[in-house]
């Protein structure tokens, strides 16, 4: 199927992504040396944002929590619909959560609950939020979230650098590799797992790594989210190419 789709692009009008032209520009100019148009349209998460929330969009009460604890002091633990951790690293890293110390939302679905060490949920239910699922916008949006322990899907990147959240990451399969390795050495605004699999003290240092040099990693993200704002405003890259596409798809 990629292969099939690597041969399809190139001969398309036009490819759309969810992305802004800033975040990666040598990229994107080899990208527009290989497609007819490439356009960068995100993040989709800032053009999307709705104003107006209410209680069903967290009904399990994650930003009330969140309202309660210090800013940016707290570990956002998510890895999407899909990836599911093996046991002994879902064990690894609730052991590494319990031991640092840091206050954490984990968005865990209830099946795997049962697979946490042995009175982790009593030990940790001062300081731990374990829900089967989160507004994630509004969740990364909060104040009291300083580090976001994710997968590396990319919908999640973006969502994180619009939020101006650094990040540990946890890849699995497709492309989550790749941003990851774009996280911690090409923008340096986060860093990867050690050895990409989670243990007790490799938590503890990925954890402790983020908050000891918060100031500086939200000074890299938060110029990106800069950058990402400016893409979607009035005069930007991405709501020009958008007018292009419309044009393109508009036309008769």
């Amino acid at each position: 199927m990629l292969h099939k789709v690597g041969l399809a692009i190139p001969r398309a009008a036009a490819v759309a992504m969810n992305t802004f032209a800033e975040l990666d520009l040598p990229v994107l100019e080899d990208f527009e040396s290989k497609f007819q148009k490439c356009l960068t349209l995100g993040p989709f998460t800032l053009i999307s944002q709705n104003p107006s929330h209410t209680q069903d969009d967290d009904p399990h009460g994650c930003l009330a929590w969140l309202d309660k604890q210090k800013p940016s002091s707290v570990a956002y633990v998510s890895f999407g619909t899909v990836a599911t951790l093996p046991p002994n690293e879902l064990a690894a890293l609730a052991e590494g959560l319990e031991e640092s110390g840091v206050p954490f939302v984990w968005s865990l679905k209830d099946h795997l609950v049962s697979q946490l060490p042995n009175g982790f949920l009593e030990r940790t239910s001062t300081r731990g939020f374990i829900v089967p699922w989160t507004p994630q916008q509004q969740v990364l949006g909060h104040d009291a979230v300083g580090v976001f322990v994710t997968h590396c899907g990319w919908n999640s990147v973006m969502e994180s650098i619009t939020a101006g959240v650094p990040m540990i990451c946890r890849p699995f399969f497709g492309d989550q590799r790749m941003n990851c390795r774009m996280v911690s050495d090409v923008w340096e605004i986060g860093t990867g797992i050690k050895d990409g699999v989670f243990t007790k003290d490799g938590t503890m240092e990925c954890l402790d790594m983020i908050f000891s040099r918060q100031e500086r990693l939200r000074e890299k993200v938060g110029a990106l989210r800069g950058f990402a704002k400016h893409a979607v405003g009035p005069n930007g890259s991405s709501t020009r190419n958008f007018n292009t596409l419309a044009q393109i798809v508009c036309k008769d």
